[in-house]
């Protein structure tokens, strides 16, 4: 059987081939450092070199889902940057790519490089795949790929060197930065108190929590009732009687104000009867997400705290200053007796998020495709539309932070999102890998030296200016530096790094809360750089 025909005419099995060889040669670890999935980019350049081609099809429906699926990961978040107090982390990571975008366009003339190649270059450099399947879409020319392939290798090694040399170059103790951490984050918790109040107003006599819209008007929870010795946790239904002494807990100044409402302050204490328990929950209440930790006060109204949160595949200790995610798995350790409640409070229906509605996702791409053939113009000279990546990421941030459309739901569970992304990178990596292989290396024999130099100008000068102003202006720690760098490099093998070099949480906090803006940014840089092409 002539195998080289065969592959060539079943696409499907050809297709399979390159992903499967690639996803094996991106585990293979040396000194630590992987390729993972542009394991598949370097199997489909070299299929490419020995003249194998693949349906343009298969790239078209990777791109499609993948940045979809970015859209989807970005939109409960990317419209309240302001709320999240994070500005300053953003404002860096646009230093950083806007550096690196700059400096694309001055080396390309200065050194001669093909803009083309130079876009793939800026997305290699910046190890961002996103940024690949824009150069892709924008430029429509393989050297953009063949840029990318060259210098992928040198952004994954400059970000893992910097993050090493970090605490050398600034002299930098990380124990001392960690135990800062905590210090802040105590000092930023919300101070909670709890006061027993005897009930002798009759006014309220007889009448349940939810009757008195006790919570909201109070801005205090009932935490605890002894009504004739009989300690009772109240519900929404509890009725509060004369003589009855309860708990509350909140503000000092809420506190002052709800006593007399009740009736007058008690010495009487309350006997605890909590029983421990540790449970799961699911953030599914759209009123959490957004929300710190601390603004929970868990620990004062249900005797409980948050203590891991998984969220993306990643799992983290939870700190004070955390803010909640829709979909985030929380696991909560306290009174025992209180969960039910905690439970209404997350939301924690499972079921939104193992079920994934297949019509919105395919009614959700249709919309970004028609909005990126809408044609755009600025006065009579510019005109543009936006296109494929354009049109379908702008859908997938909009409905996914609108979240719902009279019966559509728009929102996606994370696990679905994960799947959709990486299947979608598998497809668009193998068939633009085929197309660059049939230049890659001639390209390479040709210009080799001076891309790589390229390449490694555009990696590490970014980072260096990046780091010197969010050290000299902004004051920033080092264990958050480094999960920037990671995050605004969408760097999995940095992050590693960056993990290894500290005990604290942070690295990995600040990386998951710029990862999609760079991932956004990075692609709307290359839109601008495909317009000096």
């Amino acid at each position: 059987m002539d195998w080289i025909s065969y592959l060539q005419n079943h696409q499907i099995v050809l297709l399979f081939i390159i992903i499967t060889l690639g996803f094996m040669l991106g585990r293979i670890k040396v000194f630590g450092i992987s390729l993972e999935s542009s394991g598949i980019l370097f199997v489909a350049i070299l299929f490419g070199h020995y003249g194998f081609t693949l349906n343009n099809d298969f790239q078209t429906f990777g791109l499609v889902l993948f940045i979809y699926a970015i859209g989807l990961q970005a939109g409960p978040s990317i419209f309240n940057i302001s709320k999240k107090g994070s500005m300053k982390y953003y404002l860096l990571i646009l230093i950083l790519l806007g550096t690196g975008a700059l400096l694309t366009i001055v080396l390309s003339r200065w050194m001669n490089v093909d803009m083309n190649i130079a876009i793939g270059i800026f997305a290699g450099a910046m190890t961002s795949t996103p940024g690949l399947a824009a150069a892709q879409e924008s430029t429509h020319s393989v050297l953009s790929s063949t840029g990318y392939g060259v210098v992928y290798p040198i952004g994954v090694i400059g970000v893992i060197i910097l993050i090493r040399l970090l605490p050398i170059v600034f002299k930098v103790k990380i124990k001392d930065e960690e135990e800062q951490v905590r210090r802040l984050q105590e000092k930023n918790r919300k101070k909670v108190i709890t006061r027993c109040a005897l009930i002798t107003n009759r006014e309220i006599n007889g009448k349940s929590l939810i009757e008195l819209n006790f919570e909201k008007i109070t801005g205090t929870v009932i935490s605890r009732i002894m009504h004739k010795d009989e300690v009772i946790i109240p519900g929404d239904d509890r009725k509060l009687y004369i003589n009855d002494v309860v708990r509350l807990v909140g503000s000092e100044k809420k506190i002052k104000t709800a006593i007399p409402f009740l009736g007058h302050e008690t010495d009487m204490q309350i006997t605890e009867t909590a029983r421990f328990e540790s449970r799961k929950f699911v953030i599914t209440n759209p009123k959490i997400v957004g929300k710190k930790i601390s603004d929970l006060n868990l620990r004062a109204y249900y005797n409980a705290n948050i203590t891991r949160i998984r969220r993306g595949g990643m799992e983290f200790t939870a700190e004070p200053n955390q803010v909640l995610s829709w979909g985030d798995r929380l696991r909560v350790a306290g009174d025992g007796t209180q969960m039910d409640k905690i439970g209404k409070l997350f939301g924690d229906e499972l079921s939104k998020l193992q079920q994934g509605d297949i019509f919105s996702i395919i009614l959700g791409i249709l919309v970004g495709i028609l909005a990126g053939l809408i044609p755009f113009s600025i006065g009579k000279v510019v005109s543009f539309n936006l296109g494929i990546t354009g049109g379908i990421l702008l859908a997938g941030l909009f409905l996914s932070n609108r979240g719902k459309v009279g019966p559509i739901i728009w929102q996606v569970p994370m696990s679905i999102i994960n799947f959709m992304r990486e299947l979608g990178v598998t497809f668009f990596l193998a068939v633009v890998g085929v197309k660059a292989g049939s230049q890659v290396l001639q390209t390479i024999g040709q210009e080799g030296i001076k891309l790589l130099v390229f390449g490694a100008i555009i990696t590490l000068v970014p980072m260096i200016v990046m780091v010197l102003i969010a050290r000299f202006k902004y004051k920033i720690l080092l264990i958050e530096l480094v999960g920037l760098i990671s995050g605004g490099m969408t760097s999995t093998p940095g992050l590693a790094s960056a993990m290894e070099i500290t005990t604290s949480q942070k690295p990995l906090i600040v990386y998951a809360t710029v990862y999609p803006v760079a991932m956004l940014l990075m692609m709307i840089f290359i839109k601008i750089l495909a317009l000096f092409s």
